[in-house]
């Protein structure tokens, strides 16, 4: 049988699935020949050819100026890494800048991987067309004795990692394999060998990845990357059982998860402990199984139905509600917002990705995908989508914008939310606004090992992002020069944080999520909890059809001093008893057996305290790790007594003092708060500015569950117990952040506020007492209802990108800004506060709303949060307990949205805690007759009120909906 075209498997660029593209009887019948074929020959050509087109972007004319462009910065790219060859007979690495050391640092282990990686772009300029490379002899041998060098030197079989297990097992075998492809004639036999060796070392199995020698799971991305390793090398290495592998490896990985890594089926993406990753990891993920849809097409492993519909809508409901005006979202970029690549690279990539999957949806399909991707470019006023694709896009976007049949679509209006990663998004004409919360299920941020977004503290606690005609506001340097403690929307606690405090750790709050009616309003709300602080607030926001209402309410706490532990350690009774435990980077805690029952010891350093303390809580980072179980109690007691963190034991551990306090510990992993201020206040008047506590359990009726705390050795991420301390003359503030806007460079933006216009000068400052109305040219309005003392501020802030990434550009920017702000003071008690944003609106529009706003707070109070918009019949409530308000009645809590129009009542309804199994709502409401539902909805009663029960429990704080009408029953 003549081999598969090419041209048959990609159409222009590396497009998916040339089985789907075929149809079924013809894909079916390819399966069929190809599995009769001699496994060793023609079906390991195919697919390498197959991969080849994958890798160079198949055919275009280099002639066209730009490709033209492309292929000569990637010219210019070999040429300087020919320039940094090192030619010596016994060099120590490839390349000058990156010789090898055998260091357990991520930068030694980085030197392997970018070595491959760059012999892979020289390999890849020998197969490219029009490039000053193509088919160089002296290019293909300095590419196989830069291979042989790596092979031989560093990366082998049976070489023990160090640094950074990504670069052995992913990013390292990747580049070396794609360089094999690319030179597959030239490699020797020997050397191939050797290298395919190398990568069955590193990657026995692709579904596992190895991290401090122990044995994970792979999953999402992660597990694409490592079966497209294998698989490429059983091409190369004509192995069916490593392509059989490879490919099974994806079995698993083409389906919605309930918990942990991976895409749910609301379509968020969580990653890397419950961080929101859609714009990072879960891209990688979708751009990954694009490629491999390629690779398996027409081949015994071809991707099927299944697959392909699951692939299909990642790009529905995970990709296109978060991209907007060619933006990709920073709210769901996790640590990648510190690159300097921006929301724009993330939305051509996005394009890029739903363009190879448009090529083969249906007809129909196609062409929506095609006409949003259009509306997309040619509303990107901010940077040109073609300006440093590669060939692969160049070539997808060309022919697009040359497609005069495909009609750009403009931004849809609608509201999303992500429930299962606390994010959500409101989308009306001319804006969308992104909210970005946490909770007990959901990371307040991420950092990585190169100091990337080490100032990410706020970003998961209720920031908002406004996206307008200003297609830069978040691209034009607006990270490494934005204030980090007044992000636009949150509320926080001013205390300055050390970098990495808090990562990948989440607040104990569970209520984070939102209600959605129509499609396209939205009550949303988070229960806040801050790190290193004790301040919690409930915030609102009711995303309306031209205002978003922001409340916040019971905010208190905050406004104190962080003291870590100076020592810890657990202790284990029976035949553990004499052995100490003080170096663990974990403590446990159990009220067990006479074998199994272990205590935790904690030591704080008082003697440096700027004032009085007024209060002090112990906060430790835990979780329930217990077959037995998932939630318990813990105990907190006084010790009075001196102990030793090198020789603490069982046999010597100090007494314990009386009960100070108790905190419930499930297994999710997260903060507990326990209130010893009794204790510490009584150590500090006696004189002893050492102050101990112990962690205890017990459980009132048998053994206890295991319980995991964090200690100062658990990581550098800084999840050290601590105590807080409110003090009598506190060093900080409690702040809610109304605006923080970027007006670039030089802008001039006009503020107004109540009528008056302010000084455009830098530096200025101002507080107004009694404000109730904003403006701020070229973003909107600001109506803060009753009135408020609100603080302004126009500076210019200085930044760099290695200020928030170790690997980022150290050259000074400097950027202006608005910004706005309430300021609750130093250790609030249950305040509140109250605002609406006008996006778009003119500043005589924004005057006329703050005399007649037309929408009611109804509710501002930790028990609920609600607004009434009589012009839309709508009344939208966030419940944070159990209760009534204003005819609406429910036993626990909820977000629920009433509309009341012509004769129809309809309801929206979830548990944003996800703990409930079942709601009940009662509505004040007469003269309804009937009524419909999803099926998780009961009505048990129409009259005199509307009573109903609904089944939330697995929704995942999905929506809930039913509808009731009025006439004859």
């Amino acid at each position: 049988m003549t081999p598969i075209s090419r041209r048959r498997l990609i159409t222009g660029t590396g497009a998916v699935a040339a089985g789907l593209l075929l149809p079924a009887a013809t894909a079916h019948g390819i399966v069929r020949s190809l599995a009769a074929q001699d496994v060793t020959g023609g079906i390991y050509d195919a697919m390498r050819a197959t991969w080849l087109d994958l890798l160079t972007g198949g055919a275009y004319d280099p002639a066209d100026p730009d490709f033209a462009a492309v292929v000569g910065s990637l010219d210019a790219e070999v040429d300087t890494n020919l320039g940094l060859l090192d030619r010596s007979t016994d060099r120590p690495g490839v390349f000058t800048d990156l010789p090898f050391v055998e260091e357990d640092t991520l930068d030694a282990s980085a030197r392997v991987s970018n070595t491959l990686i760059r012999l892979q772009r020289m390999a890849l300029a020998v197969r490219t067309p029009g490039s000053r490379h193509q088919d160089s002899p002296d290019l293909v041998a300095d590419v196989l004795a830069g291979m042989d060098t790596t092979n031989r030197l560093v990366y082998h079989a049976g070489r023990e990692e160090f640094g950074n297990w990504y670069s052995w097992e992913i990013s390292g075998p990747n580049a070396l394999m794609n360089a094999c492809a690319l030179l597959y004639d030239h490699v020797p036999a020997e050397a191939l060998q050797r290298y395919v060796a190398a990568v069955d070392h590193f990657v026995p199995d692709p579904h596992y990845q190895y991290i401090d020698e122990r044995r994970h799971l792979s999953t999402g991305s992660n597990r694409m990357w490592l079966c497209e390793a294998v698989a490429i090398r059983g091409i190369v290495g004509r192995d069916e059982e490593r392509i059989a592998l490879a490919r099974a490896g994806l079995d698993d990985v083409f389906a919605y998860v309930q918990s942990g890594d991976g895409m749910y089926p609301d379509g968020s993406y969580l990653y890397h402990s419950g961080v929101p990753y859609t714009g990072s990891y879960g891209l990688s993920f979708v751009n990954r199984f694009a490629a491999q849809f390629v690779l398996y097409g027409g081949t015994p492993w071809e991707l099927g139905g299944a697959e392909r519909d699951f692939a299909f809508a990642t790009v529905d409901i995970m990709l296109a509600p978060v991209v907007y005006d060619n933006v990709l979202m920073d709210f769901i970029r996790g640590r990648s917002i510190a690159r300097e690549a921006g929301d724009h690279g993330g939305g051509h990539e996005v394009s890029e990705v739903v363009l190879r999957l448009a090529q083969a949806a249906d007809a129909g399909t196609a062409a929506r995908w095609r006409s949003m991707v259009k509306g997309w470019m040619e509303r990107d006023t901010y940077d040109d989508p073609l300006a440093g694709a590669s060939i692969q896009r160049l070539a997808l976007f060309k022919e697009l914008r040359a497609d005069t049949s495909v009609a750009p679509a403009p931004e849809p209006v609608a509201h999303k939310l992500f429930a299962s990663m606390a994010r959500a998004v409101h989308r009306r004409p001319g804006w969308a606004y992104a909210i970005s919360m946490s909770s007990a299920r959901v990371s307040w941020y991420e950092v990585s090992g190169d100091r990337e977004n080490v100032k990410g503290w706020h970003t998961g606690q209720g920031m908002t992002y406004l996206y307008d005609a200003d297609n830069g506001q978040f691209m034009d340097g607006f990270w490494p020069t934005v204030d980090p403690y007044r992000l636009p929307g949150i509320t926080v606690d001013t205390r300055r944080l050390g970098e990495m405090v808090g990562v990948r750790s989440r607040p104990d709050g569970r209520w984070a999520g939102g209600a959605v009616l129509g499609g396209e309003l939205a009550a949303v709300g988070m229960d806040l909890g801050a790190m290193e602080s004790t301040l919690r607030a409930k915030k609102s926001w009711f995303c309306l059809d031209d205002r978003v209402v922001a409340l916040g309410a019971g905010i208190s706490g905050g406004g104190g001093h962080h003291a870590p532990a100076i020592a810890d350690a657990h202790v284990n009774s029976g035949n553990l008893a004499d052995q100490n435990f003080g170096s663990d980077n974990r403590m446990l805690v159990k009220q067990g057996s006479a074998n199994s029952t272990r205590e935790a010891y904690l030591a704080f350093d008082l003697s440096a305290l700027p004032s009085r303390v007024i209060s002090a809580s112990l906060n430790v980072y835990a979780q329930v790790q217990d077959s037995g179980g998932s939630e318990t109690v813990l105990d907190a007691h006084g010790v009075t007594e001196a102990w030793d963190e090198s020789t603490l034991t069982w046999n010597t551990r100090p007494a314990t003092g009386q009960l100070l306090a108790t905190a419930r510990v499930d297994d999710l992993r997260g903060w507990r708060t326990f209130d010893v201020t009794a204790h510490v206040l009584e150590q500090l008047a006696a004189g002893d500015e050492r102050v101990s506590l112990a962690l205890l359990q017990d459980p009132p009726d048998g053994p206890g569950l295991s319980v995991w705390v964090a200690s100062r050795e658990y990581s550098s991420y800084a999840y050290d117990p601590f105590l807080y301390l409110t003090l009598a003359e506190p060093e900080n503030t409690v702040e809610t952040v109304v605006e923080n806007r970027n007006l670039h460079a030089d802008g001039d933006n006009a503020l107004v506020v109540d009528g008056e216009t302010q000084p455009a000068t830098t530096g200025w400052t101002a507080t107004f007492d009694d404000a109730r109305w904003a403006h701020l040219d070229g973003v909107g309005g600001y109506l803060l209802p009753g009135g408020a003392r609100l603080h302004a501020l126009r500076e210019d802030r200085t930044g760099r990108w290695s200020d928030i990434n170790g690997l980022g550009s150290p050259d000074p920017i400097t950027r202006r800004y608005v910004t706005l702000w309430l300021d609750h003071g130093p250790h609030p008690e249950a305040e509140s506060y109250a605002y609406v944003l006008l996006p778009g609106a003119s500043a005589e529009h924004t005057a006329e709303l703050a005399a007649d706003p037309g929408t009611e707070v109804v509710e501002n109070s930790a028990m609920a949060q609600s607004v009434r918009v009589p012009r839309l019949g709508i009344t939208a409530t966030n419940f944070w307990q159990a209760g009534s308000l204003r005819g609406i009645t429910v036993d626990g809590p909820c977000s629920i949205m009433i509309e009341e129009r012509d004769g129809v009542l309809s309801v929206a309804v979830c548990d944003p805690t996800h703990l409930l199994d079942t709601l009940t709502v009662q509505l004040g409401r007469a003269g309804y007759h009937s009524w419909r539902g999803d099926d998780t909805i009961t009505v048990d009663a129409l009259r005199p009120a509307i009573r109903f029960r609904v089944d939330v429990g697995g929704s995942r704080g999905g929506t809930h909906r039913a509808t009731f009408r009025r006439g004859a029953s």
